[in-house]
């Protein structure tokens, strides 16, 4: 996807490592309670824009098209919910649900291509240095994946949240496997 903010682009392109807290720095505040962390990750996010690298070099999102769309779910009890999908008609074919029988396996799994949805509970990675501005979590054991090999796994997410202009926006990085990294940025709707 273009990302047109230049700030979002500079971050979007930073490595996920340099997105954690050092961990080698001395701590500058009093430890953070892991509640409080989760208080402050809660809530309802809209996506704005995604990226992806391999091997460090930004490369096509493929996955989620140029202009996807997305709300991730954070609860205050610890539980998560995530979907993206693509939004071009040509990665849409006209389908409904139930599926019907005279819908093409080859438009379900062009859907199936170009979108994602899980859910389950969270927690906090308490081996590393976490705070509410910035650390990382693990989504899952997943109970529900549109991808039948993420059920009962964890999914590792490095997250910031960042307020600019009376907006609260969270980056979201994954390491994908293979070299391939994502950075998602949301914005808190609710």
């Amino acid at each position: 996807m273009y990302i047109t903010n230049p700030l979002f682009a500079l971050l979007a392109t930073t490595s996920l490592t340099t997105a954690l807290p050092n961990p080698n720095s001395p701590p500058k505040n009093k430890p953070v309670k892991t509640q409080d962390i989760i208080n402050a990750l809660a809530g309802t996010y809209t996506l704005i824009n995604t990226s992806s690298t391999l091997n460090n070099v930004p490369i096509p999102d493929l996955a989620y098209g140029e202009a996807p769309v997305g709300i991730l779910t954070y609860s205050r009890s610890g539980y998560m919910s995530a979907t993206i999908t693509a939004t071009e008609p040509a990665l849409r074919p006209n389908l409904t649900f139930p599926f019907q029988a005279s819908d093409l396996d080859s438009d379900w799994a062009l859907v199936g291509k170009h979108s994602i949805g899980y859910a389950g509970p969270f927690r906090v990675n308490e081996a590393i240095p976490a705070n509410k501005t910035s650390g990382q979590v693990f989504h899952g054991p997943l109970v529900a994946a549109n991808v039948p090999t993420w059920v009962g796994k964890e999914q590792r997410r490095n997250y910031t949240i960042m307020r600019e202009g009376g907006k609260t926006l969270l980056r979201i990085g994954s390491e994908r496997g293979g070299g391939y990294r994502g950075v998602l940025w949301w914005k808190k709707v609710d």
